[in-house]
C-alpha cells in the first residue's frame, strides 16, 4: 500500500544501496522513536508496524505525516550540530 521513494540526504548506505537516514518519529512535540529509513514516511510506517498497525489502518497526511487511531505521527531528520 505504501510506496517509499528514495531520498538523497545525510545518512549511510544500507542494504540494496538505499541511503538510510536517522529520523525521530514524533507524536505532537514528544519523540517516541528513533528510526533509520530511506524516507520520513518509511520511518513512520516501520514504527507503526512495530506497534501492530496494519497498512490499511494508516492514513497518509503528507510526506512526513501519517495518522493512525486518531493520532498524527511525524518524522524529522536528526541533524548533527
Amino acid at each position: 500500500m505504501f510506496d517509499s521513494t528514495r531520498q538523497v540526504g545525510e545518512g549511510s548506505k544500507g542494504d540494496g544501496g538505499m541511503i538510510r537516514t536517522s529520523y525521530e518519529v514524533r507524536s505532537g512535540k514528544r519523540r517516541i522513536s528513533l528510526q533509520r529509513a530511506s524516507t520520513a514516511r518509511e520511518a513512520i510506517i516501520e514504527y507503526l508496524r512495530s506497534m501492530g498497525c496494519r497498512d490499511e489502518e494508516m492514513s497518509t497526511l503528507g510526506t512526513d505525516a501519517i495518522s493512525w487511531n486518531g493520532t498524527v505521527y511525524r518524522a524529522v531528520v536528526i541533524t548533527s550540530e
